[in-house]
This record gives structure tokens, sequence and C-alpha cells, in this order.
């Protein structure tokens, strides 16, 4: 009867076990449910969010000096990348500029009408390379060149600028041919040594001329250009990489002051963005105060020199100007990739040893 009694007992401590098992079981699923629930609210959600940047602010104040030399060298990438695409956009201006200013000249007969003159400009103007054609006659020319001497001499005796006027007038018609590309004038060449109408209106004594020293300055300046751009972005490149390395070894120190606090978190089920978030809130932050400082030396330093290069700089000023506050949100989107790539770099690391 005792060892009835005592296999009763045992049996009622063994479904008692079993039940308290199962409730707790329950009531684990009702708060996992809960807290699901819970962390799928928006309130929740903004909270989350609103703590990790907080947290994250709170780190970037605290270590000031790491903070300090993020910054620093991201600025300096940042203003390496900017002074590239500057220059590389100067240089393109100056190309067009001097493009624009170049032009093919055709010399004709003096003795050419002006219907013979016509219909070689409309033979040029069919070319594909040919952007337009200004015709120059002797007697314009004639006019321009005397109103020239008399401006850049000082001449204000009126009977010797009658007499320059009166004078035989020796000037051959000017056909001025602008192209849609100085390197391919070969088109033109061909239609004016291969055309015998043109060919027997040409002067005989002055040549055509092919631009072909505009041509060579424009391809100087196109490979400077290039060797500009080149190197540029390759050091942008190797700063940004430093630039990676400083916020990674910075945010690698901040990870080790917080190892404790990060190691509780993870203790009570803290999320991964929540411990990770505040690290890449404080390397974004490095992002955005870099491009900020850079885009004012940036604009600081060009206004400033503008005026030493006559002009070049006019048509990237107007650009800066137009569009500066797509260059500074560009130069913030540059800034916290390099942040957010070091971060997730430094707690990816961390955490995988943990």
């Amino acid at each position: 009867m005792a060892k009835k009694t005592i296999d009763d007992e045992l049996a009622e401590m063994k479904r008692k076990k079993a039940e308290e098992k199962a409730e707790a079981k329950r009531t684990a699923q009702i708060s996992k449910e809960r807290l699901g629930r819970i962390t799928k609210t928006r309130k929740h959600y903004i909270r989350n969010n609103h703590r990790v940047i907080k947290y994250g602010a709170i780190s970037f104040v605290r270590n000031t000096w790491l903070s300090i030399a993020a910054i620093a060298i991201m600025v300096v990438t940042l203003i390496v990348l900017s002074a590239t695409l500057i220059a590389a956009n100067a240089m393109d201006s100056a190309i067009t500029q001097i493009s624009d200013k170049v032009d093919i000249s055709i010399y004709l007969k003096q003795g050419a009408t002006r219907t013979q003159v016509d219909s070689v400009v409309r033979k040029i103007k069919k070319l594909d390379s040919v952007a337009e054609v200004n015709t120059l006659s002797p007697e314009e020319a004639n006019k321009a060149i005397i109103d020239k001497m008399i401006k850049e001499s000082h001449i204000t005796d009126e009977d010797l600028i009658k007499t320059m006027r009166e004078a035989p007038n020796k000037i051959s018609w000017t056909l001025n041919v602008k192209m849609t590309d100085l390197n391919k004038t070969d088109e033109l060449q061909r239609l004016v040594e291969g055309d015998e109408d043109i060919q027997l209106l040409l002067d005989e004594v002055t040549k055509p001329t092919y631009a072909s020293s505009h041509r060579e300055t424009i391809e100087k300046i196109a490979d400077i250009m290039n060797r500009v751009r080149l190197i540029g972005l390759s050091a942008a490149g190797v700063f940004a990489i430093i630039a990676i390395l400083v916020v990674f070894n910075t945010i690698r120190m901040a990870i080790f002051n917080r190892k404790e606090e990060i190691y509780m978190m993870r203790l009570v089920g803290a999320s991964r963005w929540f411990i990770v978030g505040p690290f890449v809130v404080e390397a974004s932050i490095y992002g955005i105060v870099a491009a900020l400082i850079a885009s004012a030396a940036v604009f600081a330093t060009v206004y400033a020199i503008r005026k030493h290069f006559d002009g070049m700089l006019d048509s990237t000023i107007a650009l800066m100007s137009q569009y500066w506050y797509v260059i500074v949100a560009a130069l913030i989107a540059v800034g916290i990739v390099i942040g957010i790539v070091s971060a997730l770099l430094a707690t990816k690391k961390y955490l995988k040893q943990k």
C-alpha cells in the first residue's frame, strides 16, 4: 500500500512537472508572439531607430579625437575627388572654347561672283561633318582689317583713314567653316580637292587651312585631361581606402570600449541592427560632416581662383552655382557610403568573433 502511494506520488509529480513545462512553453510562445507583434508596430520601429540614432550621435561626440581623425582623412578624399572632376570639367570647357573659336578657312578668288560663292557654300553645307559656314566678302574683310588697324594704332587723321579705305583691295573671298569635330576634316578636304568647280575658284596664293595646329593643341589638352582624370581618380581611390581603414579602426575602438554593453545586449536578445546601428550612424555622421567641410572648401577655392584662369572655370562655376545642392548631396552620399562600408566591416568582424 505504501509502495503504491509512493508510485502515485511520483506519477503525480511527473505529471505536474510535465504540465509546468508545457505551461512554460506556452507562456514562452505567447511572449514570443507578443514580442513579435510589438516589434512589428510602427511605434516600436520609430522608437528603436530613434535610440539607434541617439546612441550613434552620443558615440560620435564621446570619441572626439578619433572622430576628428576619421573626418580629416575623409575630407581629403572628397576634396581630391572633387578637384579631379572640376579639373576635368575645366579642361573639357577649354577644349570646347578652342573648338568654337577655330574654323577652317577656304579662300576663293577676289573676282568670284556672289552666285559662284553661294554655290560653293551650298556644297560645303551638305557635308555631315560641317556645322556652319560663314562668308566674308573682300569688301567686308577689307573693312574689318582697316577698322582693326585704326583701333589698334589709334589713328585719328581723317585723310589717312580715307586713303586707307580707298586703297586697292586685294583680299580674297573667305569661307569660314566650323566643323562638328576638328579631328574630322577629311570629308571637307576631299570635297575641296576633288570638286572641279571649287578648284577653279580657289585663290592661287592662299591655300585652305585645315586647322592642323589647333587640332594638335586640342589633342594635347585632351591627353592632359585624361591623365589628370586618371591620376586624380587613382589618388581619390587611395585616400578612400585609407579613409575606410581609419574609420574601420575608429569603429573598432568604439566597439572595444563598449564590449561589455554589447555583450549584455546580446544576452537579453537585442537585434543585430540595434547593436550594429549606432556604429553605422556614427560612421555616417563622419561622412556627412566631412562632405560639408569638403564642399565649403571646394566652392571657396574655385571662386577664389577663377580670376587666374581667364574664363576657363566660368562654365564650371555656372554649373556649380546651378546644381550646388546636387554636388553637396553627391559628396554626402560618397562620405556616407565610405562610413557605412567601414562600420559594417568592423562590426561584422567583431560580431563574428563573438
